[in-house]
């Protein structure tokens, strides 16, 4: 189970499955490659490794149940083969091929027919289940029919949906096996489901120019291109230089303040400047958030809500950057 698992893992570089049915079919609709996609395509592009998702119960239960529903099927047919890796030659790309690891395949070479089996264990029905994986379904059946193509004409393809029913069930201490949630159903595609080949060609030319990718809406700047980094550490030594320059001003401007101050100057000009003291003074206001808040919301809250809806006003702002220079000991 651990081994075929890791081989399925390895081959998310480079390479798109079936499990990545529901993306292809988005972008074929679409007719480009969408945001939410950038992420996986990123781990095909080799820019990001491949996160594990944690394993749930459910996922657990699944796993198991996989290899039991294997084993007995084995029982009865020692054809059955667990996972075989297959890749396409007719829709895979320059970027990224296109592979299957079905879960269950036999091949019987008296009727020539390739039996494949996809299992799945959820709680709901096995028509919702089949609605549910259809993306992922017709990846190995189109797949599957390209393989039989190549064994020869008189070969033909035969897709099943092994259901197992989880409903009503704790998985937490995993999952016997009973025969009657069992459920194992032929599924056939009638016509194109989606463009396989229109969305591989999309993701192929979509990885052509996929240099980049930034996980989350922070970023550490290492991970930025070279010249823009270049840019950036231009710009951040002039802000640098402003800041210092501007604590000096400061400086200078109090040191200034308290001469004028001692030696009774009002003003300093020539021709280019004037420098001019403002003596220390005193200013009232009305602090009209204070009686707000200690007069009307702390005493009468629903005046006060009343007023906010009343008064509230929108101010739409735009968007702009902020840069802070941090000092050598922060």
């Amino acid at each position: 189970m651990e081994k075929y698992k890791e081989d399925i893992a390895a081959t998310r570089i480079g390479c798109l499955g079936s499990s990545d049915g529901r993306m292809l079919s988005q972008i074929a609709t679409l007719g480009c490659v969408p945001k939410s996609a950038y992420k996986r395509l990123a781990v095909v592009k080799g820019l990001i490794p491949q996160t594990e998702i944690p394993k749930t119960d459910a996922i657990k239960a699944g796993d198991d149940l996989e290899m039991i529903i294997y084993n007995y099927l084995k029982s009865t047919d020692s054809r059955y083969e667990s996972n075989p890796l297959w890749i396409s030659d007719k829709y895979s790309k320059k970027n990224v091929k296109l592979i299957s690891h079905p879960d269950l395949v036999l091949v019987d070479e008296k009727e020539k027919v390739i039996n494949i089996y996809e299992v799945k264990t959820t709680k709901y029905n096995v028509e919702a289940t089949r609605q549910t994986y259809k993306p992922q379904l017709y990846i190995h059946y189109i797949i599957g029919k390209e393989k039989a193509v190549q064994r020869g004409r008189e070969w033909s393809i035969r897709l099943f949906l092994v259901h197992y029913s989880t409903e009503g069930l704790d998985l937490s201490n995993g999952v016997p096996f009973d025969i009657s949630r069992l459920t194992i159903k032929r599924v056939k595609f009638s016509s194109s489901f989606f463009d396989v080949d229109k969305a591989m060609t999309i993701v192929d030319s979509f990885l052509d120019t996929f240099t980049e990718y930034y996980d989350g809406d922070e970023i550490d700047s290492v991970y930025l291109p070279e010249k823009v980094k270049q840019e950036f550490n231009t710009i951040t030594n002039v802000l640098a230089e402003i800041k210092e320059r501007e604590a000096k001003v400061e400086e200078f401007k109090k040191m200034l303040c308290d001469f004028m101050q001692e030696k009774g100057v009002k003003s300093i000009k020539n021709d280019a400047w004037a420098i001019t003291l403002v003596q220390p003074s005193e200013s009232v206001s009305v602090d009209y958030k204070a009686i707000f808040a200690n007069e009307i919301e702390a005493k009468k809250p629903r005046v006060a809500n009343k007023l906010k809806k009343q008064y509230q006003k929108t101010t739409q702002k735009r968007a702009y950057v902020t840069i802070k220079i941090k000092d050598n000991n922060e």
